[in-house]
């Protein structure tokens, strides 16, 4: 076998690769509380399960993830000290918390900060839930399409000329959302906050005040990142919630 050579592309790609796929690997462990299986982890990744093992054996050799009882992966300590570490010195993190607390107590429901992962996919980072005996449970952590959903709506910049989108029955029957986007100080979409709750708990003269609440929340949030104000100039609402 050929010995690898510095600056050799072909070798370079060996251990990049492995990298990824490992990052991968973590990626579908953290997200899934009840943990999952090798069988699982390997047939979602699409890796042949000698390579699935392989990398996993390395990562909780590391403490990046830990085998529990029943043979299921879950974070480990490792992951979870990074993962707490990028939230609390993340400046959405931070600035986020007044802004979901003032929306769940305006709204009486919950409010949602989320970000985007890549083009076709976000994860809720920080939740206010809503003070109701009926309302979901914790979706932090959760990753959620963009595609049908109000925050994915909100991401891609369809928020129109309301500054919001709003959706009933998108990712769960009876669940109603709007959203609407955040952000930063050179433009991009960064965020989106959010308000959910039971679809027979929201009317729709509820889901245009939950909407302009929104709307001027995440106005207020682009403002602190240092947005353009003529980008969040409000502008008239138009049309009525979605039917």
């Amino acid at each position: 076998m050929r010995e690898p050579v510095p600056g050799d592309r072909a070798s370079e790609r060996m251990p990049v690769r492995a990298v990824q796929r490992a990052f991968d690997l973590l990626a579908r462990i953290g997200t899934r509380k009840e943990g999952a299986t090798l069988s699982e982890l390997a047939r979602d990744s699409g890796l042949p399960t000698s390579t699935a093992a392989r990398l996993i054996a390395s990562l909780e050799q590391t403490g990046f993830v830990e085998r529990d009882a029943d043979a299921r992966y879950r974070s480990g300590p490792r992951l979870l000290q990074v993962g707490l570490s990028a939230l609390h010195g993340s400046t959405l993190y931070e600035l986020s918390e007044p802004f979901l607390r003032r929306l769940s107590q305006a709204s009486g429901e919950t409010a949602n900060l989320a970000i985007p992962i890549d083009a076709h996919q976000a994860i809720y980072l920080r939740q206010e839930i809503s003070p109701k005996s009926i309302h979901h449970a914790t979706w932090v952590g959760r990753i959620l399409p963009l595609d049908r959903t109000a925050v994915g709506g909100a991401l891609l910049g369809r928020a129109g000329a309301a500054g919001y989108v709003a959706m009933r029955d998108t990712l769960e029957r009876d669940v109603t959302a709007v959203a609407a986007p955040v952000h930063d100080a050179r433009g991009r979409i960064v965020a989106a906050l959010s308000i959910t709750g039971p679809s027979f708990r929201i009317s729709d003269d509820d889901l245009v005040r939950f909407g302009k609440l929104v709307a001027d929340a995440a106005r207020a949030a682009s403002l602190q990142l240092g947005a353009p104000g003529a980008l969040l100039a409000e502008t008239p609402e138009k049309g009525g919630p979605p039917t």
